[in-house]
Order: structure tokens, then sequence, then C-alpha cells
């Protein structure tokens, strides 16, 4: 096991790596100190994924120290739940996609969310509350969302995009970008094949043919979405399956956004609650907070992802620049995260099968 993370670890790696790391109210002890209620003072370490969100935890932290009067220490990186099973009690509260957060709970290395103590789990869009539940224990509180979408360039393309079986068209061939496995984003088509050519979402075999039939399409395989959007942006390829906010910003490119007729897979974005927390109150205390009608609409700002809960309504120009509406999030695939996890390794080996990747 290696050693706890003292709160002067964390300030000698955050003035190794410059910003990124909002370490407010810091005092003189070594190390965390214990946190209490709302007022009660101490800190919260928070684990986050860097780039985009790294940026959106630092935006809301002030917000969230002066109302709890408890100093934020982000800790952004990757391989989040590797990192909560090495190192227990280092954090705090911890942001995991679906198929992690169900993976540590189911093994300890998280505690299953006590809903009592979430002021507005009911307003919580429950199709993204199931997705995280396994054997009637939710892993984590859902804070927001992203859908899966077909970015295309219309003028060069022919036709409009209405449908996932769009995918599959002649026009496309070689001129299809998805994102590789094990990442989700490519595996989500292992969905979309059993819903539109086969006999329901548990048709995986009808998913699978339905890979190898797309197989001559695609052109890229990326492993970071951006890249993927880069490609089309480029001229490289004419469609790529990712997250559907990404293809918002190329509008005036003649770049088309859409999430297909028959509804579509999703990411989630949940806050957990690691098992060895030293200051669960705090941790309860930001779930809360980042469930907060105002705080919402500022997280989706920052974060450009969707709000889980059903009763908030985005302000004109930050609508406009999401895709998720209340209609799509309506439309979402009912998606078991733990099951889909535990298919990861043996798909993507036949994933590589179909791809050579």
């Amino acid at each position: 096991m290696a050693p706890e993370l003292s709160r002067r670890s964390l300030l000698t790696i955050a003035g190794g790596l410059g910003a990124g790391y909002l370490l407010a109210g810091c005092g003189s002890d070594d190390e965390p100190s214990a946190t209490g209620a709302s007022g009660g003072g101490g800190e919260l370490v928070v684990r986050t994924w860097s780039g985009v969100w790294e940026g959106a935890v630092n935006a809301m932290a002030s917000g969230f120290e002066s109302a709890s009067g408890i100093s934020l220490l982000n800790d952004p990186g990757s391989d989040t739940l590797t990192l909560l099973e090495q190192r227990p009690g280092e954090h705090d509260v911890a942001w995991l996609i679906g198929t992690d957060s169900t993976r540590g709970m189911t093994d300890g290395t998280l505690e299953p969310i006590d809903t009592s103590r979430i002021e507005r789990f009911g307003q919580i869009n429950s199709r993204l509350s199931d997705g995280i539940t396994h054997e009637g224990e939710l892993s984590g509180v859902p804070i927001s969302y992203t859908a899966t979408g077909i970015i295309y360039n219309r003028d060069r393309l022919g036709f409009e995009i209405t449908s996932w079986e769009d995918l599959w068209r002649e026009e496309l061939r070689g001129q299809l970008c998805i994102q590789n496995a094990p990442s989700i984003g490519g595996l989500f088509l292992v969905f979309t094949g059993a819903r539109v050519f086969g006999s329901g979402p548990d048709d995986y075999e009808a998913g699978w043919k339905a890979i190898e039939e797309l197989a001559p399409n695609v052109q890229f395989l990326f492993n970071t979405s951006s890249d993927g959007v880069s490609k089309l942006a480029s001229g490289s390829v004419l469609a790529c399956v990712t997250i559907a906010d990404q293809g918002v910003p190329l509008r005036e490119q003649g770049i088309e956004t859409v999430i297909p007729e028959e509804g579509t897979t999703y990411s989630i974005q949940s806050l957990t609650v690691p098992a060895e927390t030293k200051n669960k109150d705090a941790a309860y205390e930001f779930i809360n907070f980042m469930l907060d009608p105002d705080n919402q609409v500022e997280w989706a700002r920052n974060g450009k992802a969707a709000p889980s809960t059903t009763d908030v309504t985005l302000p004109d120009d930050l609508a406009s620049e999401l895709m998720e509406t209340p209609a799509v999030a309506e439309s979402l695939w009912p998606i078991d995260w733990y099951e889909f996890g535990q298919q990861i390794p043996d798909w993507t080996t036949r994933w590589q099968r179909i791809f050579g990747s």
C-alpha cells in the first residue's frame, strides 16, 4: 500500500504542477483535518478528471467554501478507481463513470450511497440513477451526463443523418470515425446494433454482426474524443460518433449534430464516496451543493455537460451550447453499468479481432 498522501504532499505536488489544484484556506497542519457539517471548517479532498473537469471543479470551489466553510483540495487525474483502491483514506469524494462506480461499490472501495442524505435525490433523472444501482444499492450520485450523438459534414455528405441506421449506408464507406475499445464510446455501438438490427437491447449477437458490417465504413479509431472531432473538422472523415455537444462549436463550419430518433447512449458523471473517507459529512455536503439548482446550471456552464436533475432550466445561451434537451433526457437508453463493465474485457477482445487494433 502506498503511503498516505498528506496535505503537505498535496501542496508539494501542486507547486510542481502549477495551475490545476485549488488549495483554498490552507493552514499549517501536516494531515487533512476532520470535516464536520456546514460551517464546521476543515478540508475536503476531491478527485476528478483532468482537463475541462478540473477547471469546472475549480470554478465551483469558492462557492462551496463560502456556503460550507470547508476548503476544497482538487486532485485531478486519471485511473481514479485504481488510485482509491491503492490509497484508501486519501480522498473524500470522487468523480467516476458508471462502470467504475458500480465496480468500486461491489469490491468495497466505495460505500453505497445513503440516499436519505441526498436532499434532491427525487429530482435526479431516474434513468441515470437506475443505471448505477446494483442489487438495490446506489454506487454514486449522478451530477451530470453527456449524450452520444453523430456529428457530420452536412455539405459534403449529401444526405441528412436522422437514424443510427444511417451509419451503415454505403455513402459513408471509409468516411466514419468512432472511439476505440476498451473505451465505452466505441463499445456503445454494440448496444446500437442490437437495437437497430436485432430483436432488442440485449441481442448482443445482432449487435456484433452489425459492428462487423460497419467496419468498412470506419476509417479512424480515436482514443481521445478531441481527435475524432479534429478529423471531422479537417475534412478527413465525413461523420463521427462521439459526445454530441462536441459538434456544437463547429456549426459555422457546416458540421451538423444529431441525436438519432431511436434514442441514445450516454456517459454519466457521478460523485462517489470512498469507503475510507475521513470526511463523510463533508462529502455528502458537497454532493448536495452540486445538486443545488443554481449550481447545476454553473456546473453545466463550466463542465459542458447536462444537469442530472430534471427540474433545472438552463438559460438560453447555455442551452444553445448543449444537445441534451428534456426530450433527449427522456430518450436515453437504459444501461446497466455494472453488467456493461463486466462485458468490457471480452468485448474488447472481440472488437480487436474485427478492427485489428
